[in-house]
């Protein structure tokens, strides 16, 4: 008798109740509370990325602006697995608004003729492209035009013996200059199948890699000229967000390493903190890469150095060797000691293995005059 009872005053609750529609109330029996129906939490609207993994082994880091033409092999070799280009930019955006697509063009459709994919990168470091630099001269005349004092907006420091001025990192007309300018490298290239991963840089004053000059005397420098941890960390948003959104479909990498000990509360804080901040706006689109692979860097973890970074990063994380093997003279991947160019090479690439990267870009001078040595890379990394 009960359990007939139960049953008749569920279907009694049941009859009783009529289904809301955004906005109404629900009614319930008599006596009941009457209680407005739940508003529906809006989904957030899903982050563009890319549907495909990182790539994995060899890049082929091709001269800068040069590379098509005396070395067709790369792009059949069986050993290379990706194409790196590069091109300064100021050899692309030759005036405000105006291209030159033909470099980046070439490359990329030999790539994808070989099936290749493409990493792209555009140089902005290193100052006036007319003194040696890569910077389009007509953008440090843009920056020098702003209304502010040039000791708050171009920073001077020596790299091995020569003067060079840059424009600080972030500076309002430098970041709007260059954030239109990977605006328009997305609208030409993101829809290109090849094209799986983009290069940004924000921290970088001499070329793509992470360089901020750090002894004392630079340092003292950038503190005159305004530099706090807030302003880097800004300025990287700024950059990582433009390429984020120009390049929808793409992975995202930059290049880390540390500031020193006295610009920042600690050597990797800028690093770090970007990283950080991309990963919780951009989730696993960003790859986080170090460019100095070398014999005689830490062997992971890297702890206590700036190569901890890398390895926190897993398995987001790429490398980039420091220098070419080949007919170096100087050893400079071995720290000056002369070693044999192909087992240089070998180590440094076991070097990046133990980190994890995904994919090590290797000279194009390697690549070409190493084979034995490309081979061994090819084959450890495209097997993780």
């Amino acid at each position: 008798m009960r359990q007939a009872t139960a049953f008749a005053i569920a279907a009694g609750l049941l009859c009783a109740v009529t289904i809301p529609t955004h906005g109404t109330t629900t009614t319930v029996p008599s006596g009941g509370i009457t209680r407005p129906a739940p508003t529906p939490r809006p989904r957030p609207t899903p982050l563009p990325r890319p549907i495909y993994q990182i790539p994995q082994g060899v890049f082929c880091l091709l001269p800068a602006g040069q590379g098509t033409g005396q070395d067709p092999q790369v792009y059949s070799d069986p050993d290379v697995d990706g194409i790196s280009v590069r091109q300064n930019w100021g050899e692309l955006e030759l005036s405000e608004g105006v291209f030159d697509w033909s470099y980046v063009d070439n490359v990329i459709s030999m790539a994808e003729l070989a099936g290749k994919p493409v990493l792209l990168r555009i140089i902005t470091g290193g100052g006036d492209i007319a003194l040696g630099g890569s910077c389009p001269t007509w953008v440090m005349n843009a920056v020098a035009n702003e209304a502010l004092p040039p000791s708050q907006k171009f920073y001077t420091f020596d790299d091995f013996g020569s003067s060079v001025t840059i424009a600080v990192f972030w500076d309002p007309v430098w970041l709007e200059k260059k954030t239109a300018m990977i605006a328009a490298l997305g609208a030409r290239y993101s829809g290109r199948p090849g094209v799986k991963i983009v290069g940004v840089s924000f921290a970088n004053a001499n070329s793509e890699d992470w360089a901020v000059p750090h002894t004392p005397s630079e340092v003292a420098a950038w503190f005159a000229a305004g530099y706090t941890s807030e302003k880097m960390l800004e300025a990287g948003r700024q950059i990582i967000d433009a390429a984020m959104v120009a390049f929808p479909n793409q992975y995202i990498t930059l290049a880390v390493a540390g500031n020193g000990p006295t610009l920042d509360p600690d050597p990797s804080y800028v690093a770090r903190n970007a990283v950080l901040n991309a990963r919780a706006s951009w989730g696993g689109r960003l790859i986080v890469q170090k460019n100095s692979l070398s014999t005689y860097i830490p062997t992971a973890p890297g702890t206590g150095t700036a190569w901890k970074l890398l390895w926190d990063n897993r398995p987001n994380v790429a490398g980039q060797m420091l220098y070419w093997c080949y007919g170096d003279t100087t050893y400079r991947v071995n720290d000056g000691v002369p070693i044999d160019p192909s087992l240089a090479l070998i180590n440094s690439v076991n070097k990046g293995v133990g980190y994890g990267t995904n994919y090590i870009e290797i000279y194009r001078t390697d690549v070409v005059n190493l084979p034995d040595a490309t081979h061994y890379a090819h084959t450890v990394l495209s097997a993780r």
